[in-house]
């Protein structure tokens, strides 16, 4: 029996002594305190796979025809007759060039004095007081020549803003632009019947009128037969070919996209102060008057 029990004994110190000393670290059986910690087991974890879903392509539905609509008919509206604003008429400062260039045919006249005024004589000088009445004789940028009456020898400058002169013009100006638009009136109707009463289909014109060109020819005086037999007619009525001063040469033109002729006439007309020297022209194609004109402003004459 002791022998068995010393057996077992040693084979039991073995074992201690082998699980101390020599058993790994982390196979101890006895001595388990000196295993080194169990480190936790990292479970890596597979990303959960979203299932995605399925789209299906619808195929494309058919298209519905589309009615065109119909458009719109637009009932013209009813066309009045045209209505005439009635003439230009230029502001007197353009006529008179801001009062610089009163035309000599305003004067005499008799005007009212706003400030005193001196008249030198050869045996002295006088003066007449503001409010006196004087006459006007002539005009030169802005500065009137003055004298106490209409025969008088005695002169004195002033200053035209010295005077009523302007308001006086005025005046007058706006009464002839009223009488002027009505003898337009008259002139525009006249027109209108002259044409009315033309033949539907009317002769060239004549070898004495323009030449085979069309181009408007002299006469032995000088002047076109085409533009006075114009003025005969009544085609236009402002121009007079017995106060025409000058006939141009007539010049190449274009007219309506054609070639024509363009004759220019220096004249004189009826104005506020009276006939003034202007200049028009005709304008002629195929040998016939399209037109008159003025040349400054491009107003069709009357």
């Amino acid at each position: 029996m002791k022998s068995l029990f010393y057996t077992i004994l040693i084979i039991g110190g073995a074992f201690l002594a082998y699980d101390y000393f020599g058993a790994p670290p982390g196979k101890k059986m006895v001595f388990k305190s000196l295993n080194p910690p169990v480190k936790p087991k990292v479970v890596t974890m597979k990303p959960i796979e979203v299932e995605k879903p399925v789209i299906k392509e619808m195929p494309p539905e058919p298209m519905k025809p589309v009615a065109a609509e119909k458009p719109v008919e637009k009932v013209p509206a009813p066309t009045a007759a045209p209505v005439s604003s009635g003439p230009k008429f230029e502001p007197i400062e353009a006529l008179t060039g801001n009062w610089l260039k009163i035309p000599s045919s305003a004067f005499p006249r008799e005007v009212k004095l706003v400030q005193d005024a001196m008249f030198k004589m050869s045996v002295g000088s006088s003066k007449i007081a503001a409010g006196g009445k004087v006459y006007v004789l002539a005009a030169d940028n802005g500065v009137l020549t003055l004298a106490p009456t209409a025969s008088s020898p005695a002169r004195a400058q002033l200053a035209i803003d010295g005077t009523d002169l302007k308001d006086q013009l005025n005046a007058a100006y706006e009464k002839w632009k009223i009488t002027r638009a009505e003898e337009i009136k008259v002139i525009a109707a006249t027109k209108v019947r002259a044409q009315s009463e033309v033949p539907a289909v009317e002769a060239g014109p004549s070898s004495s009128e323009a030449d085979a060109s069309g181009k408007p020819v002299r006469d032995s005086d000088g002047g076109y037969p085409l533009l006075i037999n114009s003025m005969k007619r009544g085609q236009i009525t402002e121009i007079k070919a017995e106060n025409i001063t000058r006939w141009q040469d007539a010049q190449p033109i274009v007219i309506q996209g054609k070639p024509g002729w363009a004759v220019k006439v220096e004249c004189n007309v009826k104005t506020i102060f009276g006939l003034q020297p202007v200049e028009a022209q005709a304008l002629v194609l195929n040998g016939k008057i399209t037109g008159w004109y003025y040349t400054g402003s491009g107003e069709e004459v009357p």
